[in-house]
Parts: C-alpha cells; sequence; structure tokens
C-alpha cells in the first residue's frame, strides 16, 4: 500500500496547478489582447462589436484570474519582498493599463462608427508584446 502524500508533495501539486491556472489565464488575456489590437488597425468596424463582447466576456475576466493566481503564487512562494517581483508587479500593472486603454480605444472606435486609425494604435501590439517579453523574464531568470 502506498503512503499518503506528504504535504510537502500536497503543496507542489497545488503549486503547480496555481501556476498552470496562471499561465492558461494569461494565454487567454494575451491572446484577447493582440486581437483587439490587431482589429483596431485593420478589421472593419462590424468586427467589433463582438470582439467588445468577447473582451468583456473573456479576456477581462482572464485578466483578473491571472492576477489572482498570480498572487496566489507569490504568497505561496513568499516572493513579495523580491525586487524581480516589485519589478513584475510593476510591469504587470502597466500590461493592465494597456488593456484598459484598448478597451477604451475599442469601445470609442465603435462609437464613432469607424475604426482609429491613428498613429498609436499601432504601439499597442508591440507595447504589449514587449511587456509580456520582460515580465517573463523577470520570472524565469528571477535576476534581483
Amino acid at each position: 500500500m502506498a503512503a499518503p502524500p506528504s504535504i510537502y508533495d500536497c503543496t507542489l501539486m497545488l503549486y503547480q496547478l496555481l501556476k498552470a491556472a496562471h499561465l492558461v489565464s494569461l494565454f487567454v488575456w494575451m491572446g484577447g489582447m493582440v486581437a483587439v489590437a490587431l482589429a483596431l488597425r485593420h478589421a472593419p468596424v462590424a468586427y467589433l462589436r463582438p470582439l467588445k463582447s468577447y473582451d468583456r466576456a473573456v479576456t477581462t475576466p482572464a485578466m483578473v484570474l491571472a492576477w489572482a493566481f498570480g498572487i496566489l503564487l507569490a504568497v505561496q512562494g513568499n516572493w513579495f519582498t523580491d525586487l524581480w517581483m516589485m519589478a513584475k508587479i510593476l510591469l504587470v500593472l502597466v500590461l493592465s493599463g494597456l488593456h484598459g486603454a484598448l478597451t477604451g480605444r475599442l469601445r470609442r472606435s465603435i462609437n464613432a462608427e469607424s475604426a482609429d486609425g491613428d498613429g498609436r494604435a499601432n504601439l499597442f501590439l508591440p507595447l504589449g508584446l514587449a511587456l509580456v517579453t520582460l515580465i517573463v523574464l523577470l520570472v524565469t531568470l528571477k535576476p534581483f
């Protein structure tokens, strides 16, 4: 008969489940942001309305879940005092603000019945990808 799992095994399994949930939430959040950023550059306004509904029903809740699971991971890892975690939180705050800006731009484009073609819309995608890259590097390398 196998021994019951130790508290270490249970803690490790919880960490792995939280990490998986965090990553899935993050992928859904980032996928939604990429879709909105690309749609604002190239899609007709008729495509933007369902995308706004998707953002509200899927992308925004995924962002909230990514935050929740990330906070739980940081608590479990006791990382809140680490400098890399503070830098990550700052970058995730900026990324969350970028999501808000994208959502606002999407709403304004729908209300104006035209996709906004100014140059600032072209910055959303590279800025978001740069932020995600920096966040992944911080979490993976934990440089400081």
